[in-house]
This record gives structure tokens, sequence and C-alpha cells, in this order.
């Protein structure tokens, strides 16, 4: 069962504390980079566009020094189940 998005808050404030650098919506595209959402779901959760979420991911990477997202996860020390995030409809 996928969780709701907007149980995202509590995880992106969580991800914001531990990764100052990162504003509040770059800590939530974290937490759905991290339950291997694509970039069309993170859009959708979000409600915000596709080029939205590539800038947004383009200045993750830049900030945390990495640049694919399975290095994000690594980075962000998650493993979690393919499906946890997914959204529904």
């Amino acid at each position: 069962m996928a969780r709701d998005c907007h149980d995202l808050a509590r995880d992106a404030r969580s991800v914001s504390r531990k990764f100052r650098l990162l504003s509040l919506r770059e800590a939530e595209v974290c937490c759905l980079v991290a339950h291997r959402l694509t970039t069309s779901e993170i859009a959708a959760c979000l409600s915000i566009g596709g080029r939205t979420v590539e800038k947004h991911l383009e200045n993750i990477f830049q900030k945390l020094g990495v640049q694919r997202r399975e290095e994000l996860r690594q980075r962000l020390g998650v493993v979690p189940p393919t499906d946890a995030w997914r959204v529904e409809g």
C-alpha cells in the first residue's frame, strides 16, 4: 500500500536538519527519490512540474556532491522498499 504524500513533511524535516544546505522542498524531493519515485511521480506528489523536479535534483546533487539518484540514496543512508511512496491513481 502506498503512503500518502502528505506524510512526507515529517521525513523532509528530518532530512533538512541532517543536510542543512537543503531547502525544505529539496528535502522533500530527496525523500521521494529515496523511495525510488520517478520524476513524474515526484512532480505529481508535490504538485510541481517535471522540469522543476529536475532543477531541484540538479541543486541537490551539487549541494551534496553526488551525480546520480543512487548516490543520493546512499548519501541519505536509506534503502527503502521500492513502492513505499508510490502515488496511487
